[in-house]
């Protein structure tokens, strides 16, 4: 029978354990030193070896020749541990054994000695999923155990686990595995299998992984019913994710701006069986990257990548700006909520594709900075022309006459227009603010993801406050990011050289609404006259 790799190379022994440098080395300091504690929490995300180094500890403390804090796996007792004879160890799933009565048989059996071992050790898996009660009922015998007994609880969840429970236990933290380090695992494991795998599928299995060393060996495990050639055409065949070649080139596509090619990725990613949802996680996730990968100080351990992918980050963060990066996070994650309201994968996202690149037409190289807009405080003074240099003369003497120019000499800066007069404002109703268009073309050149939302709108005045009337996406927009606020205002001002409040123009829209014609006063009014109205 095929036994799983996650269960063939299981640890068992300290030394084998990856990536869990400091919690093996306590561990080890107690046993050789003696200092046996009576309760452990072992706490950590799945598959970074909680409970391979609880059944490691439990064969270490009972070993009969322990080796500087490790088990020796040849005395009677170790092998009887580890192929589950010896019932001094028991290991307990409170997932399915969470009721106060599954803690009390065990709290039954604490007071009798262990029959081979020198402890009776009780390992207790997803301990957070114990019920109050029971909880309540291991208190006391957690605190103070017979001198026989040691408890080790594993959760993925330590949140969840009351506080009474933490302060009567020592807490060791497992952390999730780099990517470096399950790869070198993975191609260990592949030569033991005879398996030949690439260190490229190695590094994208690990990347898939998600720090979890078994997760990798069950993604293994499934490729090698396509062969014991593994590369990484078959992990991303097999697995339904992107290659990182695919995710670069569709996200250069976008950063470009191209539609046809954006679109034509797309498309060869869905006929190759790629998950819609899990290409928009992924997408996500590369942008995300992107932004932290562009901070000054990023590493690859800040992101868990390999160093060949962060470099290659970095050179593409080089070609769009932070900007651009938030807007197609955000166009990604709506992408993703559609998906998961139940809205057909594929078409959410050709909209987030259509939406990135009808709105965002950024080159691949990042553009010239925009001049922020004027303030009021600060409003736009003409620039100086910029004076030529005198040419020197090759004896030291300067030259009066200045040589005809070869090119045109450019224009002066104009000085600023004076402030436009101020539309006619009637108090009774509200006007047509005449200066929107200039609005939203200044907007253009400072905020990109604002213009997509606000080029469709009007506003009109009233009471020296612009309000503005759009769609609701344009009024989320405006609620959900506070620097948006000062950017219209600005803009208004730059335009008309006056600086107004703004508001949303549904907030004053019920006091100009139209009374509606009522077609039944008109009846009864005609019968009143002696007219006769049938109504049928």
């Amino acid at each position: 029978m095929h036994i799983a790799l996650y269960r063939k190379y299981r640890p068992k022994t300290f030394s084998r354990v990856i990536g869990q440098k400091y919690v093996v080395e306590a561990l080890k300091n107690q046993i050789a030193g003696g200092k046996i504690g009576h309760a452990f929490l072992f706490t950590g995300t799945r598959g970074t070896g909680k409970t391979s180094c609880a059944k490691i500890f439990a064969k270490a403390v009972n070993c009969l020749h322990p080796i500087n804090g490790e088990p020796c796996l040849e005395c009677d007792v170790c092998k009887g541990i580890e192929n589950e004879s010896i019932y001094d160890v028991t290991e307990m799933d409170a997932a399915s054994n969470n009721s106060v009565e599954d803690i009390r048989d065990v709290l039954n059996e604490v007071n009798y000695l262990p029959v081979m071992a020198k402890y009776r050790v009780y390992i207790i898996d997803e301990v957070h999923m114990l019920s109050t009660a029971a909880f309540n009922a291991l208190l006391k015998t957690l605190e103070e155990p017979p001198a026989h007994v040691i408890f080790i609880l594993a959760t993925t969840e330590i949140h969840k686990v009351p506080a009474t429970i933490l302060s009567r236990c020592q807490r060791y933290d497992f952390t999730k595995l780099t990517v470096e380090d399950i790869a070198d695992a993975l191609l260990e494991i592949a030569g033991e299998e005879g398996i030949q795998l690439t260190p490229g599928a190695a590094k994208m299995i690990a990347t898939l992984s998600d720090g979890a060393m078994r997760d990798a060996n069950s993604i293994l495990d499934t490729c090698v019913s396509m062969g014991n050639y593994i590369d990484e055409n078959t992990v991303a065949n097999l697995v339904g994710v992107s290659k990182d070649e695919d995710i670069f080139a569709f996200t250069a596509n976008l950063i470009a701006g191209d539609m046809a090619a954006s679109m034509q990725s797309l498309m060869e990613l869905t006929q190759r069986s790629v998950d819609i949802r899990r290409l928009c996680e992924e997408l996500i996730t590369h942008f995300s990257n992107l932004l932290v990968a562009n901070l000054v100080g990023s590493t690859p351990q800040l992101l868990n990548i390999s160093r060949e992918k962060f470099d290659k980050l970095k050179e593409q963060a080089k070609t769009c700006t932070h900007q651009f990066i938030s807007f197609a996070l955000n166009c990604f994650t709506n992408a993703l909520d559609s998906i998961s309201k139940g809205q057909n994968a594929k078409i959410a996202m050709d909209i987030a594709v259509y939406t990135m690149c009808n709105t965002q037409q950024i080159p691949q190289t990042v553009p010239a900075r925009p001049q922020p807009v004027q303030s009021a405080q600060q409003p736009a003074q003409p620039q100086p022309v910029a004076q030529q240099p005198v040419p020197q003369q090759s004896g030291g003497a300067v030259s009066t006459e200045m040589p005809a120019p070869e090119k045109p000499q450019p224009k002066p800066v104009q000085p600023a227009p004076q402030p436009k007069p101020e539309p006619p404002q009637a108090q009774e109703k509200p006007v047509p603010f005449t200066y929107w268009q200039d609005v939203i073309d200044l907007i253009a050149d400072v905020d990109i993801p604002l213009h997509s939302f606000i080029k469709n709108s009007t506003a009109y005045l009233y009471k020296s406050i612009v309000y503005i009337k759009g769609n609701e996406g344009l009024n989320n927009y405006i609620r959900t990011n506070k620097e948006v606020n000062g950017i219209i205002k600005n803009a208004i001002f730059n335009s008309c050289g006056k600086r107004y409040n703004i508001g949303g123009y549904k907030n004053i829209a019920h006091m100009f609404a139209e009374t509606g014609h009522d077609s039944l006063d008109d009846i009864l009014a005609l019968r009143n006259l002696g007219v006769e109205v049938n109504i049928e």
